[in-house]
């Protein structure tokens, strides 16, 4: 069961222990949902927190630490040192949500910016680096999260600009020919299954949005930035 408001303290709680450690912080960029819902007004919850790792000689400090760190906010269930990712999971109480943390390994070279929460400054990736890898995302992971698919919508409504160079990097093909891939993933999910796993994500309002406009909206959206120029 989740518990947004506790599982919300949870996190800040966790960041701000984060970024208040100079050391620790410093080597750790804060991405994803999270971020984009805590510092760029995404209207969606987000329950995890992601970062990339900035320094690769601190992997053995980082790792270490940040057990440390959420030992002090209850039991870790899980943590691993994979090839990829530094993997952590918290319960920090007994039949809620655990909190879920995980930091990138990966040689991705990306923009941040420090930016306050709450009076906790924190390292944030920039806004067209995070557009370019929820693109990314969108068609990437192992199976379609209709959150990523709802934040691109948001994202491209609040006319956040896009490093398209770093998805051409990636992809290897050009902004507008990855947009047609985009495009086809999503014309691939059926409207009723929209709200997959989103139900506890957002409001009523949101959830009838969400299954009834979203899918067409984000479509014409994306149709829209193919134009050439946008290259």
């Amino acid at each position: 069961m989740l518990n947004t408001s506790l599982h919300r303290q949870i996190i800040l709680q966790v960041l701000k222990s984060i970024y208040s450690n100079p050391s620790l912080g410093s080597a750790l960029g804060f991405k994803g949902g999270t971020a984009a819902y805590l510092l760029y007004g995404l209207p969606r919850f987000s329950i995890d927190l992601d970062f990339n790792l900035l320094d690769s000689e601190k992997e053995i400090f980082v790792f270490e630490n940040m057990s440390k760190l959420l030992s002090e906010y209850g039991t870790l269930e899980e943590k691993a040192n994979k090839h990829y990712t530094l993997f952590y999971l918290l319960r920090y109480k007994s039949g809620l949500r655990n909190l879920k943390i995980e930091i990138s390994k990966r040689s991705i070279v990306s923009q941040y910016e420090t930016r306050a929460f709450l009076g906790i400054p924190m390292r944030v990736m920039s806004q067209p680096d995070m557009f370019a890898n929820k693109l990314i995302a969108l068609t990437e992971r192992k199976q379609l999260a209709n959150r990523d698919i709802f934040d691109v919508h948001f994202f491209f409504k609040q006319n956040w600009v896009v490093n398209t160079k770093l998805i051409e990097k990636h992809t290897q093909i050009s902004y507008s020919q990855y947009l047609e891939r985009c495009i086809q993933t999503i014309e691939n999910v059926s409207s009723e299954s929209m709200l997959a796993n989103m139900g506890e994500l957002v409001d009523n309002q949101t959830k009838y949005w969400i299954k009834n406009h979203l899918k067409e909206e984000t479509l014409f959206l994306l149709r829209t930035s193919q134009d050439p120029v946008a290259d």
